[in-house]
């Protein structure tokens, strides 16, 4: 079934929304900029054949690059998510794993300490792909990890990297930040592992989701966790993320979201756990739905999901909450969400 919904705008297009059953992993709208300005940010970032990037959206955030560390700025909600996306992380790993990293035992990850609640993550190599200013790749460094923030935009690494070093301890240790302009497809060409790769408001950005998906999963090490942040593809995200945040209060600058890149739970599901173990391969692309280019004999091989939980902000205070279990789960899940999957 497809409802299509059009809204007036200033230009002759309009504005066409599609909440369809079914949606193509490839549909991500391809603008045509000015090439030269793409080339300063994602210039020989990939040789893959199916290249994640999305030159017009490498260039609208690169734009906005010196206001990433503006708390009150264009990117002011993921300064005001980044608390709640912490606390996900370390509940998430301390759910499955602290009793075993209390005891130094083996988990998956490279790490002989026993567990310690001020830099849990300690000895942890952590991937935050996407990392535009760095806002996450800190936190995380502060809580002991050794964090690669990557991302396709030169300018976003530029300025990720000013920022850091106003803060001698991201670099005294036990933590090690690095940053790098480079792309997920690229890293595991190159035959990086991580032991946490963390995909943060990123999939809607990129072209190719699935490819990026399993470039992402191909990352993580055996008994290693991924984890996600993104926005549902419904009628109510619509009109909160877009007609409201974007066009009514701004927000976030006009053009930051587009709805058809939107994944749905659901969806988002069904291609981590096609996912074959054996991830290297970017050959195939396909649909979601026929999961064309995942093996669906090796269903599940790769890992699974252990967590989705709809996250909300209160309009009053700013602050990103979890929803809890009086919210019907339909609705929990309609608009922004975090998941984790842990690999086998």
């Amino acid at each position: 079934m497809k409802f299509i919904f059009r809204m007036g705008r200033s230009n002759t297009f309009g504005t066409i929304i599609r909440f369809n059953s079914k949606i193509k992993r490839d549909t991500i709208f391809n603008l045509h900029q000015n090439s030269s300005s793409a080339e300063s940010s994602t210039h020989d970032l990939s040789s893959s054949q199916y290249s994640t990037i999305n030159e017009p959206e490498i260039i609208k955030f690169s734009q906005l690059a010196k206001e990433w560390w503006s708390p009150n700025g264009p990117v002011k909600l993921l300064h005001s998510m980044n608390p709640l996306r912490v606390s996900y992380i370390r509940q998430q790993l301390s759910k499955y794993d602290k009793e075993k990293l209390k005891k130094g035992q083996e988990s998956g990850y490279e790490t002989t300490s026993a567990y310690d609640d001020q830099i849990p993550f300690k000895n942890l190599r952590i991937l935050d792909i996407g990392c535009g200013g760095g806002v996450l790749s800190e936190s995380l460094v502060r809580l002991g990890a050794s964090v690669v923030g990557a991302d396709a935009s030169l300018e976003n690494i530029q300025i990720a990297k000013l920022h850091a070093r106003k803060d001698p301890s991201l670099y005294s240790g036990p933590g090690i930040l690095e940053y790098k302009c480079i792309t997920a497809e690229k890293l595991l060409e190159n035959g990086e592992s991580f032991d946490i790769v963390c995909a943060m408001e990123i999939i809607e950005h990129v072209n190719h989701p699935v490819e990026f998906l399993k470039a992402c999963a191909g990352l993580v090490k055996p008994g290693g966790h991924l984890f996600l942040s993104t926005i549902s593809r419904t009628p109510l995200s619509y009109v909160l993320t877009i007609l409201l945040a974007e066009r009514v209060f701004r927000i976030v600058p006009n053009g930051t979201h587009d709805f058809n890149n939107y994944l749905r739970p659901d969806e988002l599901q069904q291609i981590i756990e096609r996912i074959p173990n054996n991830n290297v391969d970017n050959s195939n692309t396909g649909t979601i739905d026929n999961a064309e280019g995942v093996d669906k004999k090796k269903s599940s091989e790769w890992g699974q999901i252990t967590d989705i939980t709809g996250i909300g902000v209160n309009p009053i205070t700013g602050k990103w909450f979890e929803f809890n279990h009086w919210v019907p789960r339909r609705i929990q899940l309609d608009v922004n969400y975090l998941l984790t999957a842990k690999r086998n």
